[in-house]
């Protein structure tokens, strides 16, 4: 090469940007393509497939990873400048698959996220069915990861559920918010216990039946409840007459002993005999 070219190819060379080595050291999986040293065994350089001299341009395409000894000429291991050319396409397209896939995945977690503030929007709403309160901040932290361990519609039957069986309101009708805080937390609770198979139909009315008695009477006895109301099922008792008896009791004293007068009348006389 003449002086003058040399001094034309040194005035149009221009620095390769170290974001651009990078990616070229990427694709190249840290490699000599030359030789296969790696590194950090080797020093590793970016070389150009066409020399600037040519015409060569700092784009990728144009740019091959070397060692220094390969780079610097000390090695007499050469590569067909077509193969070398062909190989960077091969990868370059490769590279640009596993970005579009990439984009297209972030795409995807994008929908799904704008997917979950929809269903979360939608289970706001759920729970203004039951009273005037709603998710805050920290709630709806805790809808959203039930939406991402659960489905929409296990989520929806088990609010139902649980804000049935547990919200209690005051006289003024209006929901009281120790007991919507419980409801909440037990929602997925209930998912999971429908999820192992769900609860009786009997003893999901006879939840209902206890909201029915939260609401209506000033005491209830919560520990027992249920299972006086299953102890009279078990003796032949009929759950929807009990829902409408509990829709019409004055108070708790009134429905406990009328529970307990059908079970011991309809007790069998050998039950708790040898």
């Amino acid at each position: 090469m003449s002086e003058e070219k040399k001094l034309v190819a040194f005035q149009k060379r221009k620095a390769i940007p170290n974001g651009v080595r990078f990616e070229v050291f990427k694709r190249d999986a840290f490699t000599c393509q030359y030789c296969g040293s790696k590194a950090p065994d080797v020093i590793l350089n970016v070389d150009h497939i066409k020399p600037v001299a040519d015409g060569g341009e700092n784009e990728i395409v144009n740019l091959i990873t070397s060692c220094f000894n390969c780079n610097s000429g000390k090695s007499d291991v050469a590569l067909d400048d077509d193969a070398a050319i062909q190989k960077q396409r091969k990868q370059l397209e490769e590279l640009n698959e596993r970005r579009a896939q990439l984009e297209m995945m972030l795409a995807w977690r994008d929908g799904l996220n704008d997917l979950q503030d929809d269903y979360a929007k939608a289970i706001q709403e759920e729970f203004l069915k039951f009273s005037l309160f709603t998710a805050n901040d920290s709630g709806l932290r805790d809808v959203k990861n039930w939406l991402r361990k659960y489905t929409f519609c296990e989520v929806i039957k088990a609010i139902d559920t649980s804000f049935t069986q547990y919200l209690v309101h005051d006289k003024g009708d209006d929901a009281l918010s120790q007991s919507w805080n419980r409801a909440f937390k037990m929602v997925p609770k209930i998912i999971e216990a429908n999820k192992r198979g769900g609860i009786p139909p009997d003893k999901m009315r006879a939840f209902y039946i206890r909201g029915v008695l939260r609401n209506r009477l000033t005491y209830v006895d919560e520990r027992n409840v249920i299972d006086l109301i299953m102890d009279a099922v078990a003796h032949g008792a009929d759950i929807e007459s009990i829902v409408d008896f509990s829709k019409k009791v004055y108070n708790w004293k009134y429905f406990e002993d009328d529970l307990w007068s059908f079970i011991l009348k309809h007790k069998d006389p050998l039950d708790g005999k040898n």
